[in-house]
């Protein structure tokens, strides 16, 4: 799996919006993304005071549902920290199940390991790769890239797990920084990546990062706009890269931070919104809560259409989705399915800016 230079690498949690959004892009789009997936932790049952499912439950369905939604396109599959060392109802740990099952399907998956794996995790990684011969990822954080012992602690990972550089992908998860000023954080990360030495070296080289807030509490009622920091960075990056300087391939979290944790409905009302990608901002269109007046979509929609910012219908399975809902032929469903609307049209946004912007490897 070699990524190209106009592919992109949106980061999801296995949710239905997410998986929604990946099954419904177009062949076309489906062919120059290649996702990180992450299996999310277990949500929680505010009511009862428990976990909604055990470990088992949550995580037995995924390979199926991925062979669904995404079949034997290539993909990245990491864990949730707060699940990875939990072992499945028969004592295997997640990885090790999840692969196996995926395995049935032929499925083209490749491990992502953070850098700071524990011991029996690099040991499933490692038999894992053994097995399936596709490499593995390495994922590392921004505060341990700017450690002076980064390069050789892949290195020591990589090995861990029985492969060379040229098999592992190395992804740069920036999370959700301070990219302003934008020229400062580039050259400082910049210097950084320098320290890991030629990073033509690795199979693939990948930034990750978001600018969407963790909460949408602070945004204005009505119509708003939010940078999209994370892009606008990433071409200054590369604009400020050295020649002869990998650039890496451009990732991000799409509309949903990485931190998001569900929250009690009972106390919180989430408000109506629709976050909809424009070339430099994300339109946001908020409204109260949307249990109490689901129709307001149909508003939130229509002031899309009329902002002059809208792709058209035909744009995306979320534009089209858009567009109905804007003339009430589609009802406002509810709130997951509106993150499936906006993530598919930003996965299709994003690779349009790719193509247009000519900032890629």
């Amino acid at each position: 799996m070699i990524l190209t230079k106009d592919m992109y690498v949106p980061a999801l949690r296995w949710r239905q919006g997410e998986y929604q959004a990946l099954a419904r892009l177009g062949a076309t789009a489906k062919d120059r993304i290649v996702p990180y997936i992450t299996i999310p932790e277990v949500e929680f049952d505010f009511e009862l005071w428990q976990p909604k499912k055990t470990v088992q439950e949550h995580v037995h369905p995924f390979a199926a549902r991925f062979n669904a939604k995404w079949g034997q396109r290539p993909a990245w599959v990491g864990v949730h920290p707060s699940i990875s060392n939990k072992p499945m109802g028969d004592g295997r740990d997640i990885f090790t199940y999840v692969f196996e099952a995926l395995r049935a399907f032929q499925a083209n998956a490749v491990p992502a390991v953070p850098l700071d794996a524990f011991p029996a995790m690099v040991a499933s990684i490692g038999a894992i790769v053994a097995v399936d011969g596709l490499g593995a990822a390495i994922s590392i954080r921004l505060e341990d890239l700017m450690k002076p012992d980064a390069r050789t602690r892949i290195e020591g990972l990589a090995a861990s797990i029985g492969l060379l550089l040229d098999d592992i992908d190395l992804v740069i998860d920036l999370g959700a920084p301070n990219f302003e000023p934008y020229n400062a954080f580039a050259g400082a990360l910049i210097a950084a990546m320098r320290k890991l030495g030629d990073l033509h070296a690795f199979r693939n080289f990948v930034i990750i990062s978001t600018a969407i807030p963790e909460t949408f509490k602070d945004v204005a009622k009505g119509a708003d706009q939010l940078p999209r920091h994370d892009w606008l960075f990433y071409q200054a990056l590369l604009g400020k890269m050295p020649a002869g300087m990998r650039q890496p391939n451009y990732g991000d979290y799409t509309i949903v931070h990485p931190e998001f944790t569900p929250v009690d409905m009972r106390k919180i009302k989430s408000a109506g919104k629709l976050v909809y990608t424009a070339p430099t901002v994300w339109e946001v269109r908020k409204g109260g809560a949307f249990r109490d007046n689901p129709g307001q979509m149909h508003d939130h929609c229509a002031s899309i259409l009329a902002s002059g910012k809208f792709s058209g219908a035909g744009f995306s399975s979320g534009d089209d989705y858009i567009a109905k809902c804007a003339t009430k032929t589609k009802g406002p469903s509810n709130q997951p399915w509106w993150k499936f609307v906006t993530i598919n049209h930003h996965i299709t946004h994003v690779l349009d800016d790719l193509s247009t912007s000519g900032a890629a490897p």
